[in-house]
């Protein structure tokens, strides 16, 4: 149903192949934030997450953004989620938001 990513601390980074200049989480971070954060580079199995319609972004000891996975795109040997974060009143949003990992 969902392929779980859990973001480690807050870091700056360089030459992201998204384009990105931290990884991680943070306090007070936003949905979008953490999306952003967690959607890759990952090294993970293609195939399942491609089979995956979910993505759990996991931070700080709770869920901190809900994505529908919409592809996988490849960046080296590792690969990124391409998709868009899920709002309320969506049912799996809603489920599992805020709960703790």
């Amino acid at each position: 149903m969902a392929v779980r990513i859990k973001l480690g601390d807050y870091q700056t980074i360089t030459g992201d192949y998204l384009g990105r200049n931290y990884i991680g989480c943070f306090p007070r971070m936003t949905e979008d934030e953490a999306w952003r954060a967690g959607r890759g580079v990952w090294k993970m199995n293609r195939t399942r997450a491609a089979a995956e319609r979910f993505a759990l972004i996991v931070g700080m000891g709770k869920v901190l953004a809900v994505a529908e996975i919409e592809g996988v795109t490849q960046h080296g040997d590792r690969l990124a989620l391409e998709g868009h974060p899920l709002t309320a009143g969506h049912p799996v949003y809603d489920a599992c938001i805020g709960r703790g990992t």
